[in-house]
Protein backbone atom coordinates (compact mmCIF):
# COMPACT_ATOMS: atom_id res chain seq x y z
CA UNK A 1 0.00 0.00 0.00
CA UNK A 2 1.37 3.38 -0.94
CA UNK A 3 1.57 6.31 1.42
CA UNK A 4 -1.34 8.77 1.19
CA UNK A 5 1.20 11.60 1.17
CA UNK A 6 2.29 10.58 -2.34
CA UNK A 7 -1.26 10.77 -3.65
CA UNK A 8 -1.94 14.03 -1.84
CA UNK A 9 1.21 15.47 -3.41
CA UNK A 10 0.00 14.40 -6.86
CA UNK A 11 -3.41 15.97 -6.20
CA UNK A 12 -1.86 19.25 -5.06
CA UNK A 13 0.50 19.39 -8.05
CA UNK A 14 -2.32 18.69 -10.50
CA UNK A 15 -4.44 21.47 -9.01
CA UNK A 16 -1.50 23.89 -9.26
CA UNK A 17 -0.84 22.94 -12.90
CA UNK A 18 -4.51 23.30 -13.83
CA UNK A 19 -4.65 26.73 -12.18
CA UNK A 20 -1.50 27.77 -14.03
CA UNK A 21 -2.73 26.48 -17.39
CA UNK A 22 -6.12 28.19 -17.07
CA UNK A 23 -4.99 31.49 -15.51
CA UNK A 24 -5.47 33.46 -18.73
CA UNK A 25 -9.17 32.71 -18.85
CA UNK A 26 -11.66 30.68 -20.80
CA UNK A 27 -11.12 32.25 -24.21
CA UNK A 28 -7.42 31.43 -24.21
CA UNK A 29 -8.09 27.96 -22.82
CA UNK A 30 -10.68 27.08 -25.46
CA UNK A 31 -8.47 28.39 -28.27
CA UNK A 32 -5.50 26.20 -27.33
CA UNK A 33 -5.93 22.47 -27.77
CA UNK A 34 -2.57 21.69 -26.15
CA UNK A 35 -3.65 23.48 -22.99
CA UNK A 36 -6.94 21.59 -23.03
CA UNK A 37 -5.05 18.30 -23.34
CA UNK A 38 -2.71 19.27 -20.50
CA UNK A 39 -5.63 20.14 -18.23
CA UNK A 40 -7.44 16.91 -19.08
CA UNK A 41 -4.30 14.88 -18.37
CA UNK A 42 -3.95 16.52 -14.97
CA UNK A 43 -7.63 15.96 -14.19
CA UNK A 44 -7.13 12.29 -15.02
CA UNK A 45 -4.05 12.04 -12.79
CA UNK A 46 -5.88 13.88 -10.01
CA UNK A 47 -8.89 11.56 -10.18
CA UNK A 48 -6.70 8.45 -10.11
CA UNK A 49 -4.83 9.77 -7.09
CA UNK A 50 -8.09 10.53 -5.29
CA UNK A 51 -9.33 6.98 -5.92
CA UNK A 52 -6.14 5.56 -4.40
CA UNK A 53 -6.39 7.45 -1.11
CA UNK A 54 -6.88 5.14 1.85
CA UNK A 55 -10.34 4.62 3.30
CA UNK A 56 -9.22 5.79 6.77
CA UNK A 57 -8.08 9.11 5.29
CA UNK A 58 -11.32 9.54 3.35
CA UNK A 59 -13.35 8.71 6.49
CA UNK A 60 -11.41 11.31 8.49
CA UNK A 61 -12.58 14.08 6.11
CA UNK A 62 -16.14 13.09 5.04
CA UNK A 63 -16.96 16.70 4.10
CA UNK A 64 -14.57 16.46 1.13
CA UNK A 65 -15.99 14.65 -1.89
Amino acid sequence: MKDDRLFLTHIKECIEYIQEYTAQGGDVFFDDRKTQDAVLRNLDTLSESVQRLSEPLKAKYPEID
